[in-house]
């Protein structure tokens, strides 16, 4: 069954998580705690300091790292339930320290709206392994709004194989046939609007990222914004994008 636009919670949102929902507030110190626990496990942290995080799945982020250093992404995903307690428990660890995260402006805001608003099912479509993810939504305060399983970068190496992973888990807990249209992808990146348009998604671009507004809109997303301050504006944007 397939449903249309005007009918109840007839589109989803998927939005990114760093730098869409979230900042990092003490960036060097975490990026150090990754290389540890990839000495930890692989005996090498190969080239991460100089990998670019932006945009890209953890698996991609740990083949980039790795692979140099003769670690292969078979290995990789072999060793990922690992990572991922590792990297939980020193997002735990960081945040009995002090503040670990910041909400980039207007999320709360917005995400209280979206529920109150009943037109979306609001998900997530992030790199982040799955248990990094909600872990770092629990730190940030702001874990109970994401309910809906999408997908996460434990599920695919490739960004732009993730939406059509979200679209089928969410389909099916709705029991519904959504269609790529109905479905939004908010992110801070290019690799956010790539995977949008790789399944046909519509997306919206927010500069609370590394990437500027101009920067974002040589990419062509449907939309672009400066954050999500503008709770009522971003509403209309969503539902009219």
């Amino acid at each position: 069954m397939s449903i249309g636009h005007s009918n109840h919670k007839s589109r989803v949102i998927l939005f990114d998580i760093d730098g869409t929902l979230i900042k990092a507030v003490r960036r060097s110190e975490y990026r150090g705690f990754i290389r540890q626990m990839l000495i930890d496990i692989f005996g090498t942290y190969g080239r991460i300091g100089e990998v670019d995080f932006a945009g890209k799945t953890d698996l991609a982020i740990y083949r980039e790292a790795l692979e140099p250093a003769g670690v292969s992404l078979s290995v990789i995903r072999e060793r990922l339930p690992v990572v991922e307690k590792a990297m939980v428990e020193m997002l735990d660890h960081l945040a009995s320290t002090g503040e670990v995260f910041r909400l980039c402006p207007g999320v709360r805001e917005l995400l209280d709206t979206l529920i109150d608003d009943g037109e979306f099912v609001t998900s997530l479509l992030t790199g982040n392994v799955e248990r990094l993810a909600f872990a770092k939504l629990r730190v940030a305060g702001i874990g109970n709004y994401f309910n809906v399983r999408g997908a996460y970068g434990s599920d695919a190496e490739d960004r732009d194989h993730l939406p059509a992973i979200a679209a089928e888990r969410i389909s099916n807990l709705l029991e519904r046939n959504l269609s790529p249209d109905q479905f939004i992808i908010v992110g801070d990146t290019p690799r956010d609007i790539s995977c949008a348009r790789h399944f046909g998604a519509r997306v919206v671009a927010v500069a609370s990222g590394p990437h500027s507004v101009d920067n974002l809109a040589e990419f062509r997303p449907d939309a672009v914004l400066e954050d999500l301050s503008d709770t009522g504006a971003v509403m209309k944007l969503l539902s009219d994008v």
